[in-house]
């Protein structure tokens, strides 16, 4: 049997695939599609579209019989497998990439904000929650964005954003499933475990079921009128209001122009609404999601003075003539600016005033002939101004946490001086309790730094991301410069590029702080263990000096003892003289014989101590 696993590194169920294939005993053959490189993941993605229809993983392929998603009943089928109920998924997980703790708190507390947002859970399962984790952090990393670790990103921002995550399915999935499809997010259903929602999720990325876009609208074709259109949009960030909020917008918006809450189309977190006005001209209200932030966009045959709801990040006007306009023409329907302006896409001109960041709104103005500006022309040009407004004004919000990081760097260098300078004066009369001190202090202000090191690497990933995002629409609009006119890419990089180097000289100058501070608090280190070894040497010449004496001391003691015993030996042989002396025995001088026996007795002492200490060693030695 020839078992084929289709799988990505990010997907935790593509663990509980193999984990399963591994426990059963299952032969198999994986293929890491994300880690193929070229031609080849094209090949092995156009195999797995034959086999399935579909680009979702994992995929099975069992002598042909394919199998999508973890179908644990399927698998035993077409495996001959004995049905198992309940059984365990222990997934072993793939290799990841080692992450901190504080990049895993930073995502968590976003994901909360997001299902908030969308009045949603975050799946209580702490070892699937874990796994997408890694998963969205790894491809943060590798593409520069969050998209969903159980689909194949392409490395092309504006072709991944509807599975950026929260991705744009996950409405519709949490409705009909109870969870999306990478089960990240849940509703109270799923964490429940009703039995009415289904065991297994189809991909609805891969189902038909995207996000709509103008041409799906086919009940009433968007034309453009013969003179000029007025569209109108505005942008807030994800999280600023409740899902709920960000719908009754929308729909106050539709009532407001003249159209019908019956007249929305929902799908998802987008929706449109078409319709007509009393005059029989169209209109169309539209809302997307994307890059952070959610849009509002209205279609009016004419000018009109609509409000939104305060907290956008961008307000705009986009202005489309079907000729070409004079430049004071132009200027007249900029508000009396001259602005900027470029040629894009086969002469199609595009003029634009920013005046949203001085309280004003937006302004630019699409000219071209008729032939040039069709339909689609003229959604991708929207489409392209919304993004470079939106990346924008997100990097000028950026640049409000960039001044924040660099003056929280600048006062913790400010006090850092101060404290580099003291230690270098007072540090080769520093005791240990000053060392410790300084260690200490300097490891909390290290921690302080590494924090904010985190951040800005955070911030700058967004920056460069965003930077990379808006050059690669001005180079794909071929630009040509107006003549009297600064063009578009001088505005938008102009104020943005900047940013993205002030990160790093801001990284660069936290990095050599850093390493100043490592090589000080090694210096202390190093002082603070010279320290430790000299109270050792201290110590252990204490030692041996007592040990010395101690010698003596002993040595003193068998001394007397030899004294001692030799005293009592000589008083014992003195008594034993005398009394032969008193027999008749002998007729020496008791004295002189005593005498003679002095250095006899001292000899019999020196014996009997020398066996005495042998005996002890012996007897200690056994012990």
């Amino acid at each position: 049997m020839r078992v084929k696993v289709y799988r990505l590194t990010t997907c935790y169920k593509c663990d509980e695939v193999e984990a399963f294939m591994k426990r059963e005993g299952v032969s198999f053959e994986p293929v890491v599609v994300d880690e193929l490189k070229g031609d080849e993941q094209e090949r092995m993605l156009a195999d797995i579209y034959r086999l399935t229809g579909q680009r979702s993983f994992p995929v099975v392929d069992i002598d042909g019989n394919t199998v999508i998603g973890f179908d644990e009943k399927k698998l035993r089928h077409l495996l001959s497998l004995p049905a198992r109920e309940g059984a365990a998924k222990a997934a072993t997980k793939a290799i990841r990439e080692v992450v901190t703790t504080k990049q895993i708190e930073g995502l968590l507390e976003w994901i909360k904000n997001t299902a908030d947002a969308f009045g949603c859970k975050v799946n209580p399962d702490k070892a699937i929650l874990q796994s997408i984790l890694d998963g969205l952090i790894k491809n943060e990393r590798r593409y520069g964005y969050r998209s969903c670790p159980c689909r194949l990103a392409s490395d092309e921002y504006l072709k991944d954003s509807d599975i950026i995550c929260p991705c744009a399915y996950m409405s519709w999935d949490l409705e009909v499933y109870g969870r999306c499809y990478c089960s990240l997010y849940v509703n109270e259903k799923y964490i429940a475990k009703d039995t009415s929602l289904p065991q297994y999720l189809i991909d609805s990325r891969e189902s038909g079921r995207g996000a709509l876009d103008i041409g799906q609208v086919h009940e009433a074709r968007k034309t453009l009128p013969s003179f000029k259109t007025h569209l109108r949009f505005a942008s807030f960030l994800v999280g600023s209001f409740s899902r709920d909020k960000i719908k009754e917008g929308f729909i106050n918006i539709v009532e407001s122009i003249g159209l019908k809450q019956e007249d929305i189309k929902w799908r998802e977190i987008v929706a449109v609404a078409v319709g007509k006005d009393e005059s029989g001209n169209q209109l169309m209200a539209k809302m997307d999601q994307g890059m952070d932030v959610y849009t509002y966009q209205i279609w009016f045959p004419k000018k009109t003075d609509f409000e939104f709801i305060r907290g956008s990040i961008v307000d705009a006007d986009i202005f489309i003539y079907d000729q070409q306009m004079t430049g004071m023409e132009v200027e007249k329907a900029l508000g009396g600016k001259e602005g900027f302006g470029s040629i894009v896409r086969d002469d199609i001109r595009v003029y634009g005033d920013f005046d949203f960041y001085r309280g004003g709104r937006d302004r630019f103005v699409i000219t071209a002939d008729p032939v040039r500006i069709t339909e689609d022309a003229l959604e991708a040009i929207i489409k392209e101004i919304t993004i470079l407004e939106n990346c924008y004004y997100l990097l000028r919000n950026e640049r409000q946490k960039y001044i924040l990081s660099s003056d929280r760097m600048n006062d913790i260098e400010a006090g850092l001086v101060g404290k580099f300078s003291a230690i270098s004066m007072n540090l080769p009369k520093a005791t240990p309790d000053d060392l410790r001190e300084w260690l200490y202090a300097l490891s909390t202000k290290f921690g302080e730094i590494a924090g904010i090191s985190e951040e800005v690497r955070h911030y700058s990933s967004d920056t460069g991301s965003r930077i990379e995002l808006i050059r690669n629409i001005l180079k794909e609009w071929g630009e040509m410069p107006i003549e009297g006119r600064n063009s578009l890419n001088r505005f938008y990089l102009s104020a943005t590029v900047s940013l993205g180097d002030d990160y790093q000289r801001l990284s660069r100058r936290i990095d050599g702080l850093r390493r100043e501070m490592i090589d000080l608090m090694t210096n202390l280190r190093t002082k603070v263990d010279l320290n430790i070894q000299e109270q050792s040497l201290e110590l252990q010449k204490s030692v041996d000096e007592t040990t010395k004496t101690q010698v003596k001391l002993q040595r003193t003691v068998e001394g007397l003892s030899v004294i001692i015993l030799s005293y009592y030996i000589v008083s014992i042989a003195k008594f034993v003289f005398d009394g032969l002396k008193s027999g008749g025995l002998i007729d020496m001088s008791t004295s002189v014989l005593t005498a003679i026996f002095v250095p006899i007795a001292i000899l019999i002492s020196l014996l009997l101590t020398k066996e005495v200490k042998e005996w002890r060693a012996k007897k200690k030695e056994k012990k």
